[in-house]
């Protein structure tokens, strides 16, 4: 009974749901953004303690071992609970992406907030990839109700350069479910 609520509360808050699979339940925005952004929604429920993903979501400097889509990840800087850092992205296909990500972990109820934007200061791209033009998201860590995780992943994301519609509408939907699963799989085996 819960989760039917919890699903429509998230159904009236503008999402719709696309998919569920391995504990999960993905969304799409009910509208596209000015632009062209489909913010998209994953809420999960993982038999995986909050404790190992907090661990390895505040390591910003290592989200190239655990995401296949992020080539190359260099920490530019830390300071407290922020961190700048630099990502290559790869998608068999496409040129390369690029982006230099402002990142910060807050805590919530219950668990943390993982955030990231991207920042006003690009001078750190190599050039060896096209400049990502939006890549803003979050991730929240909680302890589920009966044990485990609850995790809620939301990102708004323009690839930049060319994209034919097909990737878009892929990544819009298989590529976010495999980066979102790439995570809990490297979880379990932490």
């Amino acid at each position: 009974m819960l989760a039917l609520l919890m699903v429509a509360t998230v159904a009236h808050a503008g999402w719709v749901e696309t998919d569920r699979t391995d504990g999960c339940v993905f969304y799409k925005a009910a509208e596209t953004e000015a632009g062209g952004v489909q913010p998209l929604r994953a809420e999960c429920d993982w038999k995986v303690e909050p404790a190992v993903l907090q661990r390895l979501l505040g390591q910003v400097e290592d989200h190239d071992m655990y995401f296949s889509g992020v080539a190359k990840c260099n920490l530019l800087s830390e300071s407290g609970r922020k961190a700048q850092t630099w990502q290559l992205h790869e998608t068999p296909g496409l040129s390369p992406r690029e982006v230099v990500l402002d990142m910060e972990t807050v805590d919530i109820e219950g668990g943390q907030r993982f955030t990231w934007k991207k920042a006003a200061d690009q001078s750190h791209n190599s050039g060896a990839g096209v400049e990502i033009p939006l890549n803003q998201g979050k991730w929240e860590i909680t302890a589920g109700a009966g044990g485990g995780s609850h995790v809620v992943y939301e990102l708004r994301y323009l690839a930049g350069g060319r994209v034919p519609g097909l990737v878009v509408r892929w990544f819009q939907g298989s590529g976010v479910q495999a980066l979102v699963l790439e995570l809990k799989s490297y979880a379990e085996k932490s």
